[in-house]
């Protein structure tokens, strides 16, 4: 009864919005549902209809002891039209972010290069405010508006998929913010084109003075055997988690901002929890930094990777953020973020600016993957986890929490004993021992994906062992 409650409202609330719009609007919806329905398979994509390729048996030894309910488990293969899926949408991005790159060269990059060579200042005085009004007023609300519009009028409800709709738009914002302050990498804006090309994946092309440096097909390979092999890596612990809901021990832990409770994150049950999560995470962004690079290293340019194995290879808490973890974000609120707050306030204003700035965006993102039933749907319409309302506020403090960690680790992170235990302990112990000094509050920041279907809409992409009924 509360599924055909929460289709019911869906449907009405289809219904009110299709009725305020003109004849040209309705056939612009009809077009995006079609693309949404055939190109980027929005409705298949919204469960998983998969069926096993192949059964086999447990023994019945082996399911007792592990408490299984059926020992009978089947195997089931990737999801093509997922993956079909993302490509488009990174290719509607492309086409996208070529018109970003033309505004951002012509009103911000070149008024900047040529501010450097005029001696008039009543020129200067034109040329410095030109490029903030077209960033700040024009292509930044773009790039936070864009997503919306897409997967609304796609009609794009996998979790995973509208997470691949964020990444141009965010890479986008924090890339205009780089060309405003003048802090975008080297050779980046040499010509238009080498700035299109910096602009146009969500990943960070590498450049010389000859323009973007070309890739291989050794490359491409390399970094195809990378992708299939943490796609299968990235299955089997899937297939492990998702048996417990991807949250295999019961906590009291809330998921909104007033349940935060510093206690609950020091239980046993919690803090493996929080464990297995950031293993997942990691799993899942290696996996999609090395889909994407493989897809740019077969158009012909070679890219800065996206992940170094942080929770497993750290040796600080600032080579777990600066050096290890997701490498194309760390860039981007460097030279986005960091380095234009460093230029007039101190290093550890710098870095706090820095993740508050990441606690917004990935609040945005939750705004996005969540839209629009958080805020359209009431009452017991909303039936998690289809339908789920995050707990906005609490990524924002996750990332506070260790702009701390690292101020402290500018503090006293020289003392003799934090000294002798790297160079004593074993290399993973001390990586562990960082990557726990986070471990507590992750599930601020992990809850909204664990308790909603964000990983269930993600399986679609992997091979996976199932239970088969019977």
């Amino acid at each position: 009864q509360k599924i055909n409650s929460y289709s019911y409202h869906i449907m009405m609330y289809d219904r009110m919005i299709v009725s305020k719009m003109t004849l040209p609007e309705k056939k612009l919806i009809s077009i995006c549902k079609w693309i949404g329905d055939n190109v980027l398979f929005s409705e298949l994509l919204e469960s998983d209809q998969r069926s096993p390729l192949i059964t086999f048996q447990i023994p019945e030894l082996i399911t007792k002891f592990l408490g299984m309910g059926s020992g009978k488990l089947g195997v089931v293969a990737p999801s093509i039209q997922f993956w079909l899926a993302i490509a488009v949408i990174l290719a509607i991005w492309i086409l996208v972010s070529l018109v970003i790159s033309l505004v951002s060269y012509h009103f911000i990059i070149l008024p900047r290069k040529l501010r450097k060579k005029s001696d008039d200042n009543k020129s200067e005085d034109i040329f410095e405010i030109t490029p903030y009004l077209i960033g700040f007023g024009l292509l930044m609300p773009f790039c936070v508006m864009f997503p919306f519009y897409e997967v609304k009028y796609f009609n794009i409800q996998n979790k995973v998929i509208r997470f691949i709709c964020t990444l141009g738009p965010i890479t986008a914002f924090f890339r205009v913010s780089e060309a405003m302050f003048g802090f975008m990498p080297a050779h980046t804006v040499d010509s238009v084109s080498n700035t299109m090309i910096y602009n146009a994946v969500p990943v960070e092309v590498k450049f010389n003075n000859m323009g973007p440096m070309k890739s291989s097909w050794g490359d491409a390979k390399g970094n195809l055997i990378k992708f299939g092999a943490f796609m299968l890596l990235l299955g089997a612990y899937s297939s492990f988690l998702s048996d417990y809901s991807y949250e295999p021990f019961p906590t009291g832990s809330g998921s909104n901002l007033e349940d935060i409770n510093l206690g609950n994150g020091f239980s046993r049950g919690q803090l493996i929890n929080n464990a297995l999560a950031a293993i997942l995470f990691q799993l899942y962004l290696t996996t999609f930094g090395y889909g994407i690079t493989t897809l740019t290293s077969l158009g012909g340019v070679q890219q800065l990777p996206m992940m170094l194995n942080p929770i497993f290879e750290s040796k600080s808490p600032s080579d777990f953020w600066g050096r290890k973890w997701n490498l194309v974000v760390h860039g981007l609120l460097k030279r986005g973020v960091y380095k234009p707050v460093r230029t007039r306030f101190s290093r550890m204003t710098a870095s706090t600016a820095t993740f508050i700035a990441s606690g917004i965006f990935h609040e945005w993102i939750l705004a996005v993957l969540f839209s629009p039933e958080y805020n359209e749907l009431e009452g017991d319409a909303c039936i998690p986890p289809s339908c789920y309302r995050p707990g906005f506020g609490r990524s924002t403090l996750f990332f506070i929490w260790n702009a701390i960690i690292i101020a402290m680790e500018y503090l006293i992170g020289g003392a003799a004993i934090f000294q002798l235990a790297k160079r004593h302990l074993p290399s993973v112990i001390v990586s562990i021992l960082v990557s726990s000094l986070g471990l507590p509050m992750g599930h601020w920041f992990m809850n909204d994906y664990v308790r909603s279907d964000y990983f269930e809409d993600g399986q679609l992409g992997f091979p996976l062992v199932v239970r088969v009924p019977g």
